[in-house]
C-alpha cells in the first residue's frame, strides 16, 4: 500500500502521477466496502440472477426499451441481451410488451416480480451506502459528493454517461 505525504517535495507531474496510482489501489478496497454484506438479506431471491441480469435490471427500472436498445446500453451484441432476457423471461422478472406505434417492435419491460426485486436491491444498497458513509462527516460527505459531481461532468465521462444515461447535477 503506498502512502501518499501531502508535504513532498515532488515534481507536480510526478506528484499527480502517485496520487492516480493511489486511487487506483483503493478501488478494490472501495468496492468491497460498498459491496459487503450487500446482497446478504436477498441471497434466496438471487441465487439464480447472474451479475449481468441484475445490471439488465437495472437498465430496465426506469422504463421499457428495445433489445437494440438494452444491448446498447449494456454495451454486448443484441444476441447476448437476447440471452439475458429469455433467462429474465422464464425467471418471471422481465415480460416482453408490444410497442402501441409499432406491431413489429417488442419491448422489454420489468414484471411485477423484477420491479420488487430491483426495489429491493435498491433499498438494501442504500443502507449499505449509509453504513459506508457514516464514517465521514458532513463536510467530508459534501466534498466527496462535489468530487463526484466534477468528475461526472467530466469529459472523460462522457462516453459512459451517454451511454448509461449520464447524471444530473
Amino acid at each position: 500500500m503506498t502512502t501518499i505525504s501531502s508535504g513532498s517535495r515532488q515534481a507536480p507531474s510526478e506528484h499527480r502521477a502517485e496520487l492516480t496510482e493511489r486511487v487506483f489501489e483503493l478501488g478494490p478496497l472501495l468496492k468491497r466496502l460498498f459491496g459487503a454484506g450487500l446482497y446478504r438479506e436477498l441471497r434466496d431471491e438471487l441465487q439464480s440472477v447472474t451479475i449481468h441480469q441484475l445490471t439488465a435490471l437495472g437498465h430496465l427500472k426506469s422504463g421499457s426499451v428495445t433489445m437494440r436498445e438494452l444491448a446498447k446500453d449494456l454495451d454486448v451484441s443484441e444476441s447476448s441481451a437476447t440471452a439475458v432476457t429469455d433467462r429474465l423471461v422464464r425467471q418471471g422478472l422481465v415480460e416482453r410488451q408490444s410497442d402501441p406505434t409499432d406491431r413489429r417492435v417488442v419491448r422489454l419491460a420489468l414484471s411485477p416480480a423484477g420491479s420488487t426485486l430491483v426495489g429491493r436491491l435498491d433499498e438494501a444498497a442504500a443502507t449499505k451506502m449509509g453504513e459506508v458513509l457514516a464514517a465521514l462527516t458532513d463536510t467530508q460527505l459534501e466534498q466527496l459528493i462535489d468530487i463526484l459531481e466534477t468528475l461526472a461532468v467530466s469529459p472523460a465521462s462522457d462516453r459512459c454517461t451517454s451511454r448509461h444515461g449520464g447524471v444530473t447535477r
